[in-house]
C-alpha cells in the first residue's frame, strides 16, 4: 500500500488585473493518498485568492489546511471522484475548508481552487 506523501510548497495564485507575470508559475500543493483499499489518488492544488494577504494566511495555515484536506479525502468515494461532478464538488469542499480555517469567505479569501493534476490509479 502506498503511504501518505506530501510534497511541494503552497504558493497561492493571486488574482489581479495588473498581474503581468514574471515570477513563473506557482508550485502546487501536491497530495498522494490511499483511496480505499486498492487505489490511490494524486492531485495538485493551486489556490486563487482575493488578495496577497490571503495568500500569506494560506502559507501560515498550510499545515492545518493540508491536514484537513487529508481528512476530507478519507471520506471520498473513488467512483464519484472519477466524474466531473465529483471533482467539482471536491473543489468546492476544499475552498470552503480553506476559507473556514483562515476565517474568510469566497469574496475575501480563497475564491477558487484549481487542480494542476488529478490521477486515480
Amino acid at each position: 500500500m502506498l503511504g501518505l506523501a506530501l510534497s511541494s510548497l503552497l504558493l497561492p495564485v493571486n488574482a489581479s488585473a495588473n498581474d503581468h507575470g514574471g515570477g513563473g508559475a506557482p508550485e502546487p500543493m501536491v497530495f498522494t493518498l490511499n483511496l480505499g483499499a486498492q487505489s490511490y489518488v494524486m492531485f495538485g492544488l493551486l489556490f486563487e485568492t482575493a488578495t496577497p494577504e490571503v495568500a500569506h494566511e494560506l502559507t501560515v495555515f498550510r499545515p492545518k489546511i493540508q491536514h484537513k484536506i487529508i481528512l476530507l479525502m478519507s471520506g471520498q468515494d473513488e467512483a464519484r471522484l472519477r466524474t466531473l461532478e465529483g471533482k467539482k464538488a471536491l473543489m468546492e469542499e476544499i475552498v470552503e475548508l480553506a476559507n473556514h480555517i483562515i476565517h474568510e469567505d469566497t469574496k475575501t479569501g480563497v475564491k477558487e481552487v484549481l487542480f494542476s493534476k488529478f490521477l486515480i490509479q
